[in-house]
Order: C-alpha cells, then sequence, then structure tokens
C-alpha cells in the first residue's frame, strides 16, 4: 500500500477491536435497543458504518452501483428491516475487506483526484477516505456509549494503563 493508503487502511483498523468488543457480548435485543427518542440503535450505527464506508467509496472513488445488501438503505430501515447481529457483522468484515483491497489497488496519484460531493462540495479522493476513517470513528464511539448505557448491559468499561501511569497530569 501506498503511504496515504496505508494512514487510511491504520486508520479504520485501529479501533476495529474495540468496537467489535462492545458489539460481540450483545443479544439481538440489546443491539435494537433505543437509548432514546430520535436515536438510533447499535445495529442500526453498525449497518451505517458498513454501508459508508462501502457506498461512498463506491459513488465518489470508484463509480460502482451502489448495493444494499439487505435490499434497504439504512436510513430508510424500519426496525423490522433489521439484519441480524451475525449478518450485520458479516456485510461488516466484507466491506472490510473490499475496502482493503481497493486501498491496496491505489496509486498516490489517485489520492489526489478531485471528486464532486453533494454535501461537501469539491474533495479529493483522499478527502472521501479520511471521512469514511472519520465516519468509522464517530459511529463506532456511538455503540461504546449506547453498549454501555444499555439497562444490564454485557459491556465493561475499559481502562488503559495510560491513565494509571500518572503520566497525564500537569
Amino acid at each position: 500500500m501506498t503511504p496515504y493508503a496505508q494512514a487510511i487502511w491504520s486508520g479504520l483498523e485501529f479501533r476495529k477491536s474495540m468496537m467489535l468488543r462492545n458489539v460481540e457480548p450483545l443479544d439481538e435485543q440489546q443491539m435494537r435497543w433505543l437509548p432514546g427518542p430520535q436515536r438510533k440503535p447499535i445495529a442500526w450505527q453498525l449497518w451505517h458504518i458498513a454501508e459508508v464506508e462501502d457506498n461512498w467509496v463506491r459513488s465518489m472513488v470508484t463509480d460502482e452501483p451502489l448495493r444494499f445488501p439487505f435490499d434497504v438503505q439504512v436510513r430508510a430501515a424500519g426496525e423490522d428491516d433489521y439484519p441480524t447481529k451475525q449478518h450485520l457483522l458479516d456485510y461488516f468484515h466484507e466491506v472490510r475487506e473490499i475496502s482493503k483491497g481497493r486501498l491496496a489497488s491505489a496509486g498516490e496519484s489517485e489520492f489526489a483526484r478531485q471528486v464532486e460531493d453533494p454535501d461537501f462540495g469539491t474533495c479529493t479522493v483522499l478527502d472521501i477516505w479520511a471521512g469514511v476513517v472519520t465516519s468509522f470513528a464517530w459511529h463506532s464511539g456511538q455503540i461504546a456509549l449506547t453498549a454501555k448505557l444499555l439497562p444490564d448491559t454485557p459491556v465493561t468499561t475499559m481502562t488503559f494503563d495510560y491513565w494509571k501511569a500518572d503520566k497525564w497530569h500537569p
């Protein structure tokens, strides 16, 4: 991979294990639990992560047709349309492998190519991939928060050694 592609890949993979750690102990009911009015369940967040990673790149970078493996776009899905947790995880992992291949095959000059995004205007391919990385981080954080708000949550709060190292004091 080129340096840009490797940086993007690292951004996509760095917090993946933490996101999966928050999803894996959940049952189907917990995946669909609503944290409040006008909020989205973890199933929606996981689906959205994969759909954005796949379809935003298809639309803006590769010019491939959009795909909706569950026959509906996540934003249009009702609660009865949500796939099972395993199907959502399979979709996420499939898309992540597709992204790895896309990044591995992209030359360095590809990242400077300009595209027109209907929401963000003129962007580079690098900008689109940066948006994919930040979208993943944002929605992974929503998954972590929602998992910790679940009644009787099976998800524990992670602690990090650097908090214990007293290196964060002024």
